[in-house]
């Protein structure tokens, strides 16, 4: 291996390491390291944001059989503000 491909993969090994240093995801809230944190940034956003499709896509991963904690949150969040129906918070959903 030359000078210049070891220094190529040594970038390449610093940079990933960096990223995988980083926390999951940035939602409007907060980090989402786990499916509470997940579940109580759907629950704000719900409560007076739009929905986060990508926190949803990053909280897929803490799925279980309750379903996605941010989608769960979201939900409940939206059916806490007075007038609030179902059909208006999953329609916020899409």
């Amino acid at each position: 291996m030359n000078s210049r491909s070891k220094a190529i993969s040594l970038l390449v090994a610093i940079f990933t390491s960096a990223i995988s240093a980083l926390p999951i995801a940035f939602a409007s809230t907060g980090v989402l390291e786990n499916a509470q944190d997940c579940y109580d940034a759907g629950y704000e956003d719900g409560r007076d944001s739009p929905f986060d499709g990508g926190a949803n896509d990053i909280c897929r991963q803490f799925t279980d059989d309750q379903g996605n904690p941010y989608y769960s949150g979201f939900t409940f969040g939206c059916m806490s503000v007075e007038g609030n129906t179902m059909d208006v918070c999953e329609s916020a959903t899409d």
